[in-house]
């Protein structure tokens, strides 16, 4: 019995590993990308994921200048196994996200739910990916 688990454990595992891999081997600072004339990071599978200039030049209008060299794209919407939401965390991708879905108290780490989820995808499709978490 112990032995179906641990097998059925790491098919999961398996698979969400599969689902993972077009996140970006390595995520870049926003700083940087504004300086890209075709802003871009490589995926762990080898493809590019390219931003829309609009969607920096907006996320840069909410942070202020001397914030672009913290805040690293894109920013990771967090699919737990365990949780009922997705997972923002960090303090300028909360903001970020807080900003536009025009939430007013703002922590360091927040859930948001279907519709937020929808209008956060709608308004940054590019700046934006998700992942897929078990634990």
């Amino acid at each position: 019995m112990t032995t179906d688990f641990s097998r059925g454990d790491k098919l999961v595992k398996k698979q969400i590993l599969i689902l993972n891999k077009h996140l970006p081997r390595k995520r870049k600072f926003l700083e940087e990308l504004l300086k890209e004339d075709k802003p871009h990071v490589i995926g762990a599978d080898g493809t590019r994921h390219r931003f829309k200039r609009e969607e920096l030049e907006r996320i840069s209008g909410i942070l202020g200048k001397s914030n672009f060299n913290k805040l690293k794209l894109p920013i990771y919407i967090e699919i737990d196994s365990n949780a009922s939401g997705s997972r923002i965390a960090g303090k300028y991708e909360s903001e970020v996200v807080c900003k536009i879905l025009e939430i007013d108290n703002c922590e360091t780490e927040m859930y948001i739910y279907r519709a937020d989820l929808k209008k956060l995808r709608s308004i940054l499709p590019t700046t934006t990916q998700y992942i897929f978490l078990v634990r």
